[in-house]
């Protein structure tokens, strides 16, 4: 074999470099989603309203998201997906230019909104282009790599933009999130990505037909209810850590978060080929709810638990998803896409609903009340799950 005819070989086997600007969109998309709770202090006083209310910001672009994935799935199924992908990303990146630059908080309300929609129609695009584009045999790693740029998000790119928040006012943070999916935009744009045929077209209906039997309902609600457990605590954790810790860097901490939802990711999938998921999404569960009720107390004073408390918060948070999906597919498997698409949908709704919890909370209890009200929601959770293994093993004994 001639030496060009490797070189040949060894192009169609290496990640298409395509992929890597992919990846570049969804870290922008996953800055976006997580900065504004750690700015959110910033945003608040520079606005004239109260950290519960500034919260809601979150609420507004993860119920966004939630509700708008399955619809924008629809409307543009018919659309070329290329053009469909890059516009999306070029609109999520005005969005966030209007973040920016909102005279108001109707109008910073407003772009999260848009974000929210643009964000939810880019991502899945991007999943099945990453596909595409991926040579023979390295397909899912193609995909992986297009998923860790959120989870790289979590652990850098919202403390990166947090600190910029802090130092530089809470605006500069938005207009990171611009810098960052415009690079990608143009990268997209000048990258010419291959034509792509519109995919068949699905309709909502069909989308949400497992919505339609209860066992697949019960199956999903456990994302969601974990999530406003989370996220009722972490949409608030800089006055949290700013009471506990005053005077320490929000920044800093909350790249301890990120790393362990990294580690948690990289575990996850480990963990799913050794192990049975149920039995991991009970334990995993079961010690989040005791982290969650101890995160006030770890936090307070002594610098070094802090940071421990959030690196395994970070990783209990995010090494439930993959055991989750992997039920779902377990489940129904002859709904396998739209299973995973309404799992994405239950856990930014959970969000959206956590956020929205915790900012109601803050009328009347204390910011370090609000663990007790996550541990809650994780609670049920694991209660909802029970449930739904109990259901699941009756109908196997019945079937068999």
């Amino acid at each position: 074999m001639s030496h060009v005819e490797t070189l040949s070989i060894e192009r169609r086997r290496s990640i298409d470099p395509r992929i890597f600007l992919l990846t570049l969109g969804t870290f922008a998309l996953g800055t976006d989603a997580f900065v504004v709770a750690g700015v959110l202090p910033a945003i608040a006083h520079d606005v004239g309203i109260t950290e519960g209310v500034a919260g809601q910001l979150v609420t507004a672009f993860s119920l966004t998201y939630g509700i708008a994935a399955p619809l924008t799935a629809a409307l543009t199924s018919r659309w070329s997906r290329n053009y469909v992908l890059v516009g999306s990303l070029l609109l999520f990146c005005l969005a966030n230019v209007l973040s920016a630059i909102a005279p108001s908080f109707v109008m910073l309300m407003l772009s999260r909104i848009l974000a929210g929609i643009f964000a939810c129609t880019y991502v899945p695009l991007a999943y099945a282009t990453a596909g595409s584009l991926a040579p023979e045999g390295k397909r899912g790693q193609a995909i992986a790599l297009v998923v860790i740029g959120i989870t790289i998000a979590t652990a850098l790119g919202s403390p990166f933009g947090t600190w910029i928040g802090e130092h530089f006012g809470w605006r500069q943070s938005f207009f990171l999130v611009v810098v960052l999916s415009g690079l990608a935009s143009l990268g997209l744009i000048m990258g010419r990505l291959p034509k792509a045929a519109a995919a068949p077209s699905v309709s909502l209906r069909t989308r949400l037909e497992p919505m339609l039997k209860p066992r697949l309902v019960l199956a999903l609600v456990p994302m969601f209810f974990c999530n406003i457990g989370v996220y009722a605590v972490y949409t608030y954790i800089a006055p949290l850590l700013h009471l506990n810790l005053p005077g320490v860097d929000v920044s800093g901490l909350l790249v301890l978060f990120g790393l362990g939802a990294m580690f948690g990711t990289i575990a996850a999938g480990r963990l799913v080929d050794r192990f049975r998921v149920n039995r991991l999404l009970m334990l995993f569960l079961s010690v989040l709810i005791v982290v969650e009720v101890l995160l006030a107390l770890a936090t307070a004073g002594n610098l070094m638990v802090a940071l421990l408390a959030l690196l395994i918060w970070g990783f209990l948070v995010s090494v439930v998803f993959v055991p989750q999906q992997e039920r779902l597919l377990r489940l129904a498997p002859q709904h396998a896409q739209i299973m995973l698409a309404l799992n994405n949908s239950m856990y930014y709704l959970g969000i959206a609903t956590g956020s929205a919890v915790g900012g109601l909370s803050l009328r009347i209890v204390d910011v370090t009340q609000l663990v007790w009200i996550g541990g809650a929601g994780v609670l049920m959770a694991l209660l909802l799950l029970l449930l739904s293994i109990r259901i699941e093993r009756k109908a196997d004994v019945v079937e068999q």
